[in-house]
C-alpha cells in the first residue's frame, strides 16, 4: 500500500492549480500564478495543512499565506522564483521571527518550515529584492569623489549596474569602478552604455578601471554591458518538494485531517 502511495505521489509531482489531496495519508499541493508588471510567476507550496488564502505585495516583496491546520506538528515547503523576489530574507509566523531551512538553486528557492500548532495561522516571507533587481554593493570594487555611493543594484534582466548618488557636491565628481568579467562584460565592440540619469554619457576605461563624470545633483549612473553579477551563485540543486514532503508526512502521520 505504501508503494502504491508513494508512486501516486511522485505522478502528482505534476503542477496543478488548485489544492487537491494526494492522499489521506500525505500532504496538500496548492500553486499560486502571480502576475505582477507584465510577467508571470507560480509559486508553489505543499504541506500537511491548509493554505485559506494567498497575497503578493511587490512594495513590500513579501509573500503572506494564511493557513489552517488540524494536527500539532507542521510541515510547509514553498518554492518561490527567485526572479521574482529574493535576496536576503525575513521569514514570520504569527509575527514571530522563524528560521527556516533553505535549499538555494538556480532559478528557485526552496523553503522548509516546520513548526507547532493547531489552529489558524499568519506566515510571512519577506525579501530584499523584486524582478532580478539585486544589492551587490558588497561585491563591487568601486569609489567615488565629489559624492556618496548609496548602494549598488544589478539587473541581470537588462544586465545593467545602477549605481545610487548622494551628497553630490557643487562640483563635478568621478565614480570610478574596477572591472572583471565576474562584474559586468562589454558589447561586441568592446564598449558599455552608461547613463547619468538616463542621459547617455561619455567614460574613460584605464586597464581594468572604468572612470565616469558626474554632476551636482545627478542621482543615478547606469551601466550596461551583455553579462552583469547576479547576487547568488548557485549553490544547491532544488529539492522536490513535493517528494520530499510526501516521504516525511508519510512517516509521521497516520491520518492529516479529522
Amino acid at each position: 500500500m505504501i508503494k502504491l502511495l508513494l508512486i501516486f505521489l511522485i505522478i502528482m509531482a505534476v503542477p496543478t492549480v488548485d489544492a487537491i489531496p494526494l492522499s489521506d495519508m500525505t500532504g496538500l499541493k496548492f500553486t499560486f500564478p502571480v502576475k505582477t508588471d507584465d510577467r508571470s510567476f507560480r509559486i508553489e507550496a505543499t504541506g500537511n495543512l491548509e493554505i485559506r488564502n494567498f497575497d503578493f505585495d511587490k512594495n513590500e516583496r513579501s509573500i503572506t499565506l494564511d493557513i489552517i491546520s488540524s494536527i500539532e506538528n507542521n510541515i510547509l515547503e514553498i518554492v518561490i522564483p527567485r526572479s521574482l523576489i529574493s535576496g536576503d530574507f525575513r521569514f514570520y509566523l504569527d509575527d514571530a521571527e522563524l528560521f527556516p531551512k533553505l535549499n538555494q538553486g538556480k532559478h528557485a528557492l526552496l523553503v522548509t518550515i516546520q513548526f507547532s500548532g493547531i489552529g489558524e495561522h499568519e506566515i510571512k516571507l519577506q525579501g530584499t529584492t523584486y524582478l532580478d533587481i539585486f544589492d551587490v554593493s558588497e561585491q563591487i570594487d568601486f569609489s567615488s569623489s565629489g559624492g556618496l555611493i548609496d548602494k549598488v543594484e544589478s539587473n541581470p534582466s537588462t544586465n545593467s549596474l545602477i549605481f545610487f548618488l548622494n551628497d553630490t557636491n557643487k562640483d563635478p565628481g568621478q565614480l570610478s569602478i574596477k572591472l572583471s568579467d565576474d562584474v559586468i562584460t562589454p558589447f561586441e565592440n568592446n564598449e558599455f552604455i552608461v547613463l547619468v540619469d538616463g542621459v547617455d554619457s561619455n567614460y574613460l576605461l584605464d586597464e581594468d578601471i572604468l572612470n565616469i563624470q558626474f554632476n551636482p545633483n545627478d542621482k543615478k549612473i547606469t551601466i550596461l554591458g551583455t553579462y552583469v553579477v547576479p547576487e547568488f551563485y548557485e549553490i544547491a540543486p532544488l529539492v522536490l518538494a513535493t517528494s520530499f514532503i510526501g516521504l516525511i508526512v508519510l512517516k509521521k502521520y497516520k491520518k492529516l485531517f479529522v
